[in-house]
């Protein structure tokens, strides 16, 4: 016997699950707790060889039930290590998701199999059926809830099987029984389904890090207020948000109009849930909560956002249009503070002077190329700031499609605001953006979409607020973005998050002026800094001491 064949054979003994319930206990007693890394390869070793056995139904049931603790325990352990990651995952993190992502996929196939089993040989009862269904669909749910809290793509025909396993359900007449041991706010099948729909709902894509895990939190409190039908009714508007159950998409708002006539289409009936979310936002504006404040583990920006999502069809605004060019971008606000203060000055011309509050500061160097290689060598300088080369996928007047292939981390976050810079032409500029998405694709890399918010963009300095006093030390320094024709018809204030609110009456300095300004519209969704519109306040007119009579009638 050589050697390969030798360790098979070692191999094969701790991989092979038994194909007897009771011997199959015994295995999962014998697994090695205290050695998370060989019972996790125990495991899904021994899930791969079972799905590939014939069992009977009833004895696979009963050998998932036995291995259910432990792999709940080991899948936690391995999503230990994906917490607060940045992105793209660095090669051991990934290797760690998609090891849990397997095991998930491994755990849900042996129901998956379980079920068809059951309905193929017509063996067992509904009752198995109605576990078998519920198991398979409820570990698929973890896997997409694991893939969007990483921006990973998910597995083709994933939605295709979570549809067929639902619609088997229903015809099986088992999609609303009761089963034992339910997830959280999931006692049916029906349930769980509608909690997978609602979270690829809302955009999961362009959530910011952590957010999907306190989405699911919130459906999983409110899933009861959804119904679920074949057809839409009169509660249903312009728009319904339909699944297609012979399909490998989730559920998507569309037209009413456009919805197809099949008995694979299904209805998510929105209303109470829209309703329920409207009222705690509406509960805190009224109180005058601060935007840091949770309700129900939503933040009132994201529960914003998460109505946004539920109720708005949206279409492209622009073309878009492919590209294959290299563009510099600039991530973290002090980053992009510190690029845009340096080469703004230099790059404003008479017509630009205007909407820039008409100002032209000029620097020290003799050229624009100084400039920019000065520039370039500050942002490299700077602690953990660079500027990165990101291949443009494409491009509209609203922003670009870009991808970042590099191995190691980007420091890009959905919600970030950050400044970009065309490499091919010379005399490019900053441009300020937002991060409005990210998805991870194996082979291509990490992608998102930038929506671009000004071509130009000016620092400036807010040293006080006038109306009330702060917490927090002044000065700070943020961006002046100017009136765009078209797109934005007045100028903005990008600001640190969580500091200004509506209403404050700022003293700021920008190009060696003052100016006093109200602030009175917060954009609390653009990203995670401070979006504000903003007046300028006149300055009183000083009245002549000759005149002011004030002091005189208090003394007659």
């Amino acid at each position: 016997m050589d050697v390969l064949t030798m360790a098979t054979a070692t191999v094969s003994e701790y991989q092979s699950i038994p194909l007897s319930e009771s011997k199959a206990r015994e295995w999962v007693a014998a697994l090695p707790l205290a050695d998370p890394g060989e019972t996790t390869r125990r495991l899904f070793h021994g899930l791969v060889d079972l799905n590939r056995r014939a069992v009977p139904p009833q004895t696979r049931l009963a050998i998932g039930e036995s291995l259910r603790p432990v792999v709940d325990m080991v899948l936690e352990n391995l999503q230990r290590h994906l917490v607060a990651r940045a992105f793209p995952l660095t090669q051991k993190s990934q290797k760690i998701f998609e090891l849990a992502q397997s095991l998930m996929l491994e755990f849900a196939g042996l129901w998956q199999v379980t079920a068809l089993d059951i309905l193929t040989r017509k063996e067992g009862n509904k009752k198995q059926l109605q576990q078998a269904i519920y198991q398979a669909l409820d570990y698929m749910g973890r896997v997409l809830l694991l893939t969007y809290s990483v921006y990973a793509r998910t597995r083709e025909t994933l939605w295709h099987d979570i549809h067929h396993l639902y619609l088997l359900a229903v015809e099986n007449a088992v999609d609303q029984i009761k089963g034992r041991d339910p997830s959280p706010g999931a006692p049916t099948i029906e349930a769980r389904y509608v909690q997978m729909n609602l979270l690829a709902l809302v955009k999961p894509y362009s959530l910011r890090q952590g957010e999907v895990e306190r989405v699911m939190h919130y459906f999983i409190t409110h899933t009861a207020a959804v119904r679920i039908s074949g057809e839409a009714g009169d509660d249903v508007g312009a728009n319904a948000h339909v699944a297609m159950l012979n399909s490998d998409e989730p559920a998507v708002l569309m037209p009413v109009s456009d919805l197809p006539l099949s008995p694979t289409v299904r209805v998510l009936h929105l209303n109470a849930l829209l309703a329920t979310m409207d009222a705690s936002i509406r509960q805190l504006d009224k109180v005058g909560a601060s935007v840091l404040v949770l309700h129900e583990g939503l933040s009132r920006n994201l529960a914003k956002r998460m109505i946004f999502h539920l109720t708005t069809v949206r279409n492209r605004s622009f073309n878009r249009f492919p590209k294959k060019e290299k563009i510099g971008m600039v991530t973290r606000m002090s980053d992009v503070l510190a690029v845009v203060q340096e080469v703004s000055k230099q790059e404003v011309d008479s017509e630009e002077e205007d909407m820039l509050f008409n100002v032209f500061v000029s620097g020290d160097y003799a050229t624009e190329e100084d400039v920019k290689y000065s520039v370039a060598a500050q942002a490299d300088e700077q602690a953990g700031a660079r500027i990165q080369t990101w291949q443009v996928l494409n491009s509209s007047v609203g922003g670009y499609g870009l991808c970042w292939d590099g191995k190691e981390e980007s420091g890009a976050r959905v919600g970030e605001i950050v400044a970009l810079r065309d490499l091919t032409k010379d005399m490019s500029v900053w441009m300020i953006g937002v991060i409005k998405w990210m998805e991870f694709v194996r082979g291509t890399g990490l992608c998102c979409g930038v929506e671009l918010l000004s071509t130009k963009a000016m620092v400036l300095t807010v040293h006080q607020v006038l109306n009330r006093g702060l917490r927090q030390k002044l000065p700070v320094q943020g961006l002046m973005l100017p009136s765009i024709a078209g797109v934005r018809p007045d100028p903005a204030l990008v600001l640190p998050a969580y500091m200004f609110q509506v209403g404050d009456e700022v003293r700021l300095e920008f190009a060696e002026r003052e100016e006093r300004v109200r602030l009175v519209l917060l954009d609390e969704c653009m990203g995670v800094f401070a979006y504000f519109r903003f007046t300028t306040l006149a300055e009183k007119p000083a009245v002549d001491a000759e005149d002011d009579f004030t002091a005189l009638w208090q003394s007659l």
